[in-house]
């Protein structure tokens, strides 16, 4: 029986921290593979992480597609961690952010599927930031940013008197989206290290707790899981 290797291209290092320190352990005993790709936003400066258009994106997922090879015991899937929030406006399916946040991640999901036009391919676009999964463990955020803690509880109320406990719906404007959040609550103390608490809360709180917070999330998990 062969493994099966997912390559995710992601969009930033707190999402490749992610997938290799926290969602890789959790595939691995499904003999699922993680490996983990940062978009090359500058080739010749070698500069990596951070979507500017489309077109950067279907070049590093079909350069990745083309170099996986599979062997009799390894078959390689596809996969993206892009966030919602800031998505370029000619990505395939893009619609106003307007629409109801499911509907439009859906839409543009399927559109993006459609474009590349792979059958190992399984676009996944995050509602509606990566930051979004540290929101669901503001304890974890609060022991490494002690002297913020009532600015980060304060976060913690406002989101979910907002969105009714929905974190995939905290908004994505400049200045609410899940990151602009959780680097305003520490900004008087602190600098925040988003890579460090992608991996910390995330790990801490686990990847069975975030799906059962992440509705969207748990649909592209239960897609990995069952791979064919």
């Amino acid at each position: 029986m062969s493994k099966k290797i997912i390559n995710i291209l992601c969009e930033g290092q707190s999402e490749q921290e992610f997938a290799l320190k926290v969602l890789k352990p959790y595939l691995l005993p499904y003999d699922i593979i993680i490996r983990a790709t940062l978009l090359i936003t500058n080739k010749k400066l070698k500069a990596q992480g951070g979507i500017i258009d489309y077109q950067q994106v279907t070049r590093d997922l079909r350069n990745m597609i083309k170099s996986a090879k599979d062997t009799e015991y390894e078959k390689n899937f596809f996969t993206t961690m892009f966030d919602l929030y800031a998505l370029p406006f000619d990505f395939p399916g893009y619609i106003d952010s307007k629409t109801e946040a499911y509907t439009r991640v859906a839409k543009i999901e399927e559109a993006f599927g459609k474009d590349i036009n792979y059958y190992r391919f399984i676009p996944y676009i995050e509602l509606h930031e990566f930051e979004t999964l540290v929101l669901c463990n503001i304890p974890k955020v609060c022991q490494a940013y002690p002297n913020a803690n009532r600015k980060l509880q304060e976060l913690d109320a406002n989101w979910r008197k907002e969105t009714g406990g929905n974190v995939e719906l905290v908004n994505s404007s400049r200045e609410t989206a899940p990151s602009k959040r959780l680097m305003k609550a520490v900004q008087d103390y602190y600098c925040y290290h988003k890579p460090q608490m992608a991996v910390m809360a995330t790990k801490d709180i686990g990847i069975d707790a975030l799906r059962g917070q992440c509705y969207h999330f748990n649909q592209w998990i239960e897609k990995l899981l069952n791979l064919q």
